[in-house]
């Protein structure tokens, strides 16, 4: 079946057609580019350096668009001869089906100023979603990793995120796991920069508060899709390889460096890893079984 025209919502302008675009599987389109982004997930990397460096010519710029901080050393490490620019997406794209992404949660697009990326933030201003240019995209990079910490949480869940939150025992799960990643950045010397309305060390404490206090004022304000999920809960459940290693497994290597303790992340990895390898798991964790699995007194 043809696929039909490819509806976009979720921004102020961002309404397009599948027929404006001109769509090419082949890798070998690389040659022509002068601009690269990659837009998929970590788990694709190793094959995307390996079309780059096939196909396209050594001048054209590179622009990871993928969470966490990894992928981008991981790109300039293996293609020496390219520009590699770090961006950053801080909110939420989904299928809402076939034909239809939906961006589901707030915030602007950033990329590391160059000529090449100046041009593009020129092309996409009039989308609603514009990007803003940075000198230096890494601290940014480190406080989105702080955000995507909640991915593998909503993996185990099962559940939207919105309902997820909802829940005080979740919430008491990715404060910890903020708690540990903060005491990890502080030993290892990390420049972080704030992602969102609120600090981090703010959110910490704020995820403890009531369900009654938590979800009738911070929840509303971050403007959550009610059926959304993160996309490590829509991998795990297809069966699909999750980015885990570029977001929690980023944490314990900088632990590790810096001889931190950080076991609720520790415990996350490895439960993710597990689910990993079955295709379909057979059950989602409940705030309560997950707290007690992780050692975390069920406070009520």
């Amino acid at each position: 079946m043809e696929p039909g025209p490819l509806k976009v919502t979720g921004g102020e302008k961002v309404e397009t057609q599948l027929s404006l675009l001109d769509l090419q599987d082949s890798p070998a389109a690389l040659r022509d580019a002068d601009l690269i982004l990659l837009t998929h997930k970590s788990t694709g990397l190793e094959q995307s350096i390996e079309e780059i460096r096939t196909h396209a010519a050594e001048t054209a710029t590179i622009v990871s668009l993928l969470n966490g901080v990894s992928p981008v050393d991981r790109l300039r490490t293996a293609l020496p001869r390219h520009r590699i620019v770090a961006g950053m997406v801080p909110f939420n794209v989904v299928w809402k089906s076939r034909d239809h992404l939906h961006r589901s949660s707030t915030g602007e697009l950033a990329v590391e100023r160059c000529e090449a990326t100046e041009a593009l933030a020129h092309l996409v201003a009039g989308t609603g979603v514009p990007a803003q240019l940075q000198a230096d995209l890494r601290p940014l990079q480190y406080g989105k990793l702080l955000l995507n910490l909640i991915n593998p949480i909503n993996a185990l869940s099962g559940l939207p995120l919105h309902d997820m939150l909802c829940q005080r025992g979740y919430r008491r799960i990715y404060s910890e796991v903020l708690r540990e990643a903060l005491n990890v950045y502080d030993a290892a010397q990390i420049r972080w920069r704030r992602v969102g309305p609120f600090s981090p060390r703010l959110v910490q404490r704020l995820l403890l508060l009531p369900d009654a206090v938590f979800n009738t004022t911070l929840l509303k304000l971050q403007k959550l899709d009610r059926a959304s999920m993160t996309s490590m809960a829509a991998d795990m459940a297809a069966g699909r390889p999750t980015e885990i290693d570029t977001l929690t497994n980023e944490i314990l290597r900088l632990a590790k460096q810096s001889g931190t303790p950080a076991p609720v992340n520790a415990s996350i990895s490895e439960l993710v890893s597990r689910a990993e390898a079955v295709p379909h798991p057979a059950r989602d964790w409940t705030a309560h079984s997950l707290l007690e699995q992780l050692g975390l007194k069920n406070e009520r």
